[in-house]
């Protein structure tokens, strides 16, 4: 009986010992699967700038200045951009994002001065209908990582595009290769034993440096006038490191104030889990 008493005291004592260790071994999983769908969804909510790509070119010696403002859900953006032709067929430009407003990784609104950027562009194989271009553009990464309003690494991207037009009916059709850096999960704060834990198995399954991101997009437009046009289109985009597809749509008008001064207004919705939307609109002067 007393061996009886001995076994059942251990094994009171033991569980006693166990359940705290259970406990925890259920908060780091918990932890895991919040904390990586959190560190997933900041990965895919990086604030970068996004640029497309089509088939027009500068005329040589031709400035083009344009200000615009882009708003959605969850961010807010004012881009500066300046275009030149450097012959009829080659064209550099260079922008900056004076403002952006978006979320960091706790969930706060950051506001701030955003990245900038350099690009060329060239056309080849021009036709009496259709002409080709090639562009090249670095992120620049002038936006702050440590308030989380930029990346704070420079990313890469490259694009094709097929330009058509016959009469007052067009369209671009494009294919871009990105390569996006990694942006980094905030390790400022410190945590107990257990969480850091948890935060350590999922920064080693981010543990990458490059985002490979390809996009095409397909974007009718017609003239319906001298002074108003109207656009519309598609684009798929494909992120192969985080295995994560986005399909949008978009359409917009443009209106020429003058010959020099150009209006635009859009909007765009995404065809996902999280059907987002946005709106934008431009203000352009051709010198």
């Amino acid at each position: 009986m007393k061996t009886v008493k001995i076994i059942l005291i251990a094994v009171l004592l033991l569980s006693s010992l166990m359940e705290p260790l259970s406990q925890n071994r259920k908060k780091v999983k918990g932890l895991i699967d919040l904390y990586g769908q959190t560190a997933y969804s900041y990965f895919l909510s990086a604030n970068r700038p996004g640029f497309g790509v089509d088939a027009y070119t500068m005329q040589k010696g031709k400035y083009s200045v344009s200000l615009g403002v882009s708003y959605s859900e969850e961010t807010l953006e004012i881009p500066l951009s300046l275009n030149y032709g450097v012959t009829n067929k080659l064209e550099v430009f260079a922008g900056i994002y004076p403002y952006t407003e978006s979320y960091n990784f706790a969930g706060s609104k950051i506001r701030g001065f955003g990245d900038s950027y350099i690009g060329v562009k060239y056309a080849f194989q021009e036709s009496e209908y259709f002409s080709h271009a090639i562009q090249s553009v670095i992120k620049l990464p002038t936006a702050s990582s440590q308030t989380e309003l930029g990346t704070g690494k420079v990313d890469i991207f490259l694009g094709i595009a097929q330009g058509f037009y016959t009469g007052n009916f067009g369209y671009d059709v494009s294919l871009e290769l990105n390569f996006l850096q990694r942006r980094d999960i905030p390790s400022q704060r410190k945590y107990i034993t257990f969480t850091q834990s948890a935060i350590d198995s999922i920064n080693s399954l981010y543990n990458y440096r490059f985002e490979p991101e390809f996009i095409i997009s397909l974007g009718p437009s017609y003239q319906f006038s001298d002074k108003v046009s109207m656009y519309a289109g598609g684009s798929f985009s494909r992120n192969t490191r985080l295995n994560y597809n986005s399909t949008s749509v978009y359409s917009g008008l443009g209106f020429m104030i003058t010959k020099k001064i150009g209006l635009s207004l859009g909007g765009s919705v995404t065809l996902d889990e999280y059907n987002s939307w946005g709106v934008s609109s431009g203000f352009n002067i051709t010198l």
